[in-house]
């Protein structure tokens, strides 16, 4: 599940219906917005979480692109080991992996603790193979149960038309509900460099700007 960085940006009031077309190179989703406001009881069982403070670079690049490249996160991809050591170092930041009954990592979360007591979620998301299987809410609710200990006033986050489309079923159900939609335009990843050429196949890759009667 991508869930991606970012405050709420400014309105756009001038918007007219319709459709646009960006250049050829960039990527367009539809953003919401939701949060908590109180934890939901009853969510799931939750995984156990180890939160990580010093990760290995080389395991935690692993790690987030094997679960975020299928849905187009690279932010790991860009980062150097110094860039990873330094954002984690931060004790605001703070990252999570879920693990099983026999151990085995299943997941991983990033949240960081804003200066207003607020937290948000940048980062969720099972191992690929895994989904389907039950984990998505026991990680979430492994997840809310250390956010909620640190006593927030609220908890955020927003999703991605990349994503699954039952995510916004997913995170209403653990307690998030929508308070703002929008749209984010971002250079695509796998023309920059930083992701495989063949990752996420059901994301369109455009690369060349459209010419009436072009083949």
């Amino acid at each position: 599940m991508q869930v991606t960085e970012g405050v709420l940006p400014d309105e756009i009031t001038d918007l007219a219906s319709g459709y646009r077309r960006v250049p050829a190179g960039k990527i367009v989703n539809a953003v919401t917005w939701m949060e908590a406001r109180a934890p939901v009881q009853g969510l799931a069982q939750p995984l156990a979480m180890t939160r990580v403070t010093e990760p290995d670079p080389a395991v935690y690049r692993a790690v987030f692109l094997e679960i975020g490249a299928p849905w187009l996160w690279d932010r790991a991809a860009e980062m150097s080991d110094a860039d990873i050591a330094a954002h984690f170092a931060d004790p605001r930041q703070h990252l999570y992996y879920g693990h099983d009954e026999s151990g085995g990592r299943v997941g991983m979360v990033e949240f960081s603790v804003t200066d207003s007591n607020e937290i948000e979620i940048t980062y969720f998301g099972l191992f690929p193979s895994l989904t389907g299987r039950g984990f998505g809410k026991r990680l979430m609710a492994g997840a809310l149960d250390q956010a909620w200990r640190l006593e927030p006033s609220r908890i955020w986050l927003h999703t991605s038309s990349f994503d699954h489309h039952s995510v916004i079923g997913f995170y209403g159900a653990c307690g998030f509900e929508p308070y703002a939609a929008g749209f984010e335009i971002t250079d695509d990843p796998r023309i920059k460099g930083t992701l495989p050429r063949g990752a996420a196949p059901q994301i369109p890759l455009i690369e060349t700007e459209w010419v009436p009667g072009a083949r």
